[in-house]
């Protein structure tokens, strides 16, 4: 026989004189589990390193205390901790998980297993295994809210649609209605009278105006279930200048493009609509002191691309800036429109995992940055 294999079983035969020895070591190393012993009143014997990482105590603080320490307050009047040790011997096995109580007094969710121990037949008392399960707990919370705020999205989005497209029968009654009253009474009504026919042209428009948007609404969130693709950034502001070529015209802006980063991959609806909301606005909101321009420019930062859209226009204060987002909050009442527009930006951005900021000072403009995410 060689050498080796006479010092294998040299090796395999002192297992069983240090098999407990060698089991207290590895039972005492895990770091991950709170693995000790309690004896048959719950007082704990024995300590692991999971254990102290998972509870707070050291060995010497805690060994002989009852291992009720770690219960909060109303558990113990209730008196669990006996319970489940009555539950353990009665079954063989006793498993729970709930909250229970660091020494630094924090509070973490445990899920726990205690085991009646038995030697020539006695009960000598229990093994207790604790697993901390906070961050799961967390993790299961955080989806189920994201389930319920999917939903909530979604129930939202078809409301949006359903009451728009309802609302789009009376409304166009009314218009004629409105016109067929106009032509009645056309040479019959005050100058007063026409006026108030006028303002009732204007809110219905208003309203009309009011709806489209929202509808708009519902049609980025479709938008943003589209594949993402590589698209160039110069093509598309083009195609974006020729839709309001009429108010860049009547403005007689000036935009500059530097793009660092040429092309983008996302959603073609979704980067069209935050371009030609970002580039519509500046335009809308612009100074009547100073000919409008708008600087965009593309860069990359801490690994993501960012776009900026810089203007010289009527600019906010900081507590206007607070709410700029929020859908049909407007704070330029001399100017048309609704406060959707940045409102749909926010959505589609961060929808997509990105985000995006605003600095402005009043009349001296204001610059909005889009963060996209990482590819």
């Amino acid at each position: 026989m060689s050498s080796n294999n006479k010092n294998f079983l040299k090796q395999t035969t002192k297992l069983p004189d240090e098999s407990e020895d060698i089991y207290k070591l590895l039972v005492e190393s895990v770091y991950d589990y709170a693995i000790f012993m309690l004896d048959a009143k719950g007082r704990v014997k024995t300590w692991n390193k999971g254990a102290e990482r998972i509870k707070g105590y050291s060995a010497k603080e805690i060994i002989g205390k009852h291992f009720s320490t770690f219960y909060l307050k109303q558990a113990i009047d209730e008196d669990f901790p006996a319970y489940e040790l009555k539950q353990a011997v009665k079954v063989g096995r006793f498993e729970d998980e709930g909250w229970r109580v660091k020494k630094d007094g924090s509070t973490f969710w445990a899920n726990v297993i205690i085991t009646p121990v038995y030697k020539d037949g006695k009960h000598i008392g229990f093994s207790k295994v604790t697993r901390d399960l906070t961050e799961r707990l967390r993790n299961d919370e955080l989806m189920r809210k994201n389930k319920e705020l999917l939903r909530i999205n979604t129930d939202l989005d078809n409301f949006i649609y359903t009451a728009s497209h309802d609302l789009k029968s009376p409304i166009t009654n009314l218009e004629g209605l409105l016109t067929l009253l106009n032509q009645k009474v056309e040479q019959k009504v005050t100058s007063d009278e026409t006026k108030i026919i006028h303002l009732m042209n204007t809110s219905l428009l208003r309203l009309k105006k009011t709806i489209g948007d929202l509808t708009e609404v519902t049609k980025i969130q479709k938008g943003l279930e589209e594949i993402a693709e590589e698209i160039s950034l110069h093509e598309l502001v083009k195609e974006v200048k020729r839709d309001i070529e009429m108010q860049i015209a009547e403005a007689d802006a000036e935009i500059e493009e530097h793009f660092g980063v040429a092309t983008l991959t996302f959603s073609r609806i979704g980067l069209k609509s935050i371009l030609y909301n970002l580039i519509s606005n500046a335009i809308k909101y612009r100074s009547p002191d100073r000919p409008v321009k708008i600087k965009m420019n593309t860069y990359t930062t801490e690994g993501h691309v960012a776009l900026s859209v810089k203007d010289n226009g009527l600019g906010l204060k900081k507590e206007q800036q607070e709410k700029l987002f929020t859908i049909f909050k407007r704070f330029h009442s001399h100017v048309e429109g609704t406060g959707i527009g940045l409102y749909m930006i926010k959505r589609i951005i961060e929808n997509s995992g990105g985000w995006i900021d605003v600095k402005s000072q009043p009349d001296q403009g204001s610059e909005f940055i889009v963060h996209f995410s990482h590819p």
